[in-house]
């Protein structure tokens, strides 16, 4: 396991917007669950004690990559419409943000980060407008979080190459001649008509 260093300062070559950006690609390249201290430190081409005078523990690297990732997800303001459409516009836009980066959406709730509890509030903000209680929302959160984690790793599956599991999906998906878009619409519309049911009348 790595250590970190003791009394060793940053290299002048070397801007912590480097080691970000870094982090980033080394994700996109080998997943999120290979993301590690010494494979940043060999992208980077430096030793890997020298990463912890960034990066204190594997923990606030991985916090450093989800917040930056997360940031990239826009919120819907009030005025682009009412509850529903803005929870939809929300969740194409995590949909999009996330499944570029492969891996990253099963860590969300590992530990928390500003940037998902922005998120959080923001869903939460929604359904409250819409009229559900304190409980209810949270319920609906979760089965929001859920379906949204389901068609990510679908999405992720029927694009790569992962053989009989591929072939089955992708058969699914191809004998309907829908495209993965409209497999998403149209189970956000299910679910959303699931929460609308459960509306205080």
């Amino acid at each position: 396991m790595d250590e970190p260093a003791r009394g060793r300062g940053r290299p002048p070559s070397l801007s912590e917007q480097d080691v970000v950006d870094t982090a980033l690609e080394l994700t996109d390249e080998i997943g999120f669950d290979n993301l590690s201290m010494r494979a940043l430190a060999r992208s980077l081409g430096v030793p890997t004690m020298t990463v912890y005078s960034y990066v204190p523990s594997k923990e606030a690297l991985s916090n450093l990559v989800i917040g930056h990732i997360l940031r990239k997800i826009r919120i819907p303001k009030v005025e682009e419409g009412p509850w529903d459409e803005r929870l939809r516009l929300l969740l194409r836009n995590a949909r999009r943000v996330l499944g570029a980066h492969p891996g990253v959406s099963t860590k969300l709730g590992d530990n928390g980060t500003e940037e998902g509890a922005t998120l959080a509030r923001a869903v939460l903000d929604i359904l409250s407008e819409a009229g559900y209680d304190a409980k209810t929302s949270a319920m609906c959160f979760t089965t929001l979080y859920t379906f949204m984690s389901g068609q990510i790793d679908l999405d992720f599956l029927t694009e790569r190459s992962l053989g009989a599991t591929r072939a089955t999906l992708s058969g699914a998906i191809e004998s309907a001649h829908l495209s993965r878009d409209e497999f998403f619409e149209f189970g956000f519309d299910v679910v959303l008509e699931g929460l609308k049911a459960k509306l205080p009348t």
